[in-house]
């Protein structure tokens, strides 16, 4: 298990038109045809990995941008859930006057006390999560573009810092952590910054998952874990879902899956399964998973 932290050194791309000429030839697509978007698709592509350090990550950037607006482009105008609070007045328009509530408490009373006069107040509704995401061999070129999509409506719809993301093949990874404010996009770009190699270690994925958890504060918690059940590396996950608060587990359908240990390790972790019929599909779910596990 590796916890990345905050790069120190992001090298210069080249200069003028040199980067998307340099990508159009690597991907062999016309420069003016070349976007975000294929470059995204192409990043963790076997054989299309970029060796110069400067053009890569402005490929990265780049793609990151294209992904962040898809994602966008799903979640709409980004409106926080929200509670009502009800506490005692301590500074003067704090809230609204909770008149029964104040009433009640000072009915009786010759003089009114201090935390008598009780405000309420809507006050965002935070959730802290863990998404852990499979980068193995098999999601390479798209579906690793289309994975980068998911994770960032997740990105927009939490605070920075409620966010954690684990990547995960043969080990797993945290490209972000709770408690630290990383971008949206900084946090795309090292996904598809990703090797895409290995085999799938569900295992690591769930250990360093709920470790990331356990940093959290808020008690409001949960695990998303987006995978087909097919392990191929490490020990048995099972024990360790018992570790999170809550565990929902995206199910990939396609014809090796194993659904039976997708229910398993959700009912471990108080949670559920929520299958998606096509990868392409995933982001959209996780949108629909996120609206009912963040209300």
């Amino acid at each position: 298990m590796e916890v990345r932290g905050l790069p120190t050194y992001r090298p210069e791309p080249p200069a003028g038109d040199a980067p998307m000429i340099a990508l159009a030839e690597r991907y062999n697509v016309p420069a003016a045809g070349l976007d975000g978007w294929t470059v995204a698709v192409n990043l963790t592509r076997s054989g299309c990995r970029i060796g110069d350090p400067g053009l890569r990550y402005y490929a990265e950037r780049l793609a990151a941008r294209s992904v962040l607006a898809r994602a966008a482009g799903l979640v709409g105008p980004l409106r926080g859930a929200t509670q009502m609070v009800r506490e005692p007045l301590r500074e003067p328009f704090a809230g609204e006057l909770d008149v029964e509530a104040t009433l009640e408490n000072v009915l009786g009373k010759p003089y009114p006390e201090p935390g008598d006069w009780v405000v309420r107040r809507r006050e965002e509704r935070r959730h802290q999560v863990v998404l852990m995401v499979d980068t193995s061999l098999s999601m390479s070129g798209e579906n690793m573009a289309i994975a980068a999509v998911a994770a960032a409506v997740l990105a927009l719809k939490l605070k920075p810092e409620d966010l954690a993301v684990v990547v995960f093949e043969d080990k797993a990874e945290a490209v972000t952590r709770l408690e630290v404010a990383d971008p949206a996009e900084e946090v795309v770009r090292r996904m598809l910054d990703q090797p895409v190699r290995g085999y799938t270690n569900v295992a690591a994925a769930l250990e360093l998952g709920a470790a990331e958890l356990e940093r959290g504060r808020n008690p409001r918690r949960s695990g998303l874990l987006i995978t087909d059940g097919v392990v191929t590396a490490g020990a048995d996950p099972l024990p360790l879902a018992h570790r999170f608060p809550r565990l929902f587990v995206l199910l990939t359908e396609d014809y090796k899956m194993n659904p039976e240990l997708c229910r398993r390790l959700a009912d471990a972790g108080h949670g559920d399964v929520f299958p998606v019929r096509s990868f392409r599909d995933l982001p959209a779910r996780l949108l629909d998973v996120a609206n009912r596990v963040l209300r």
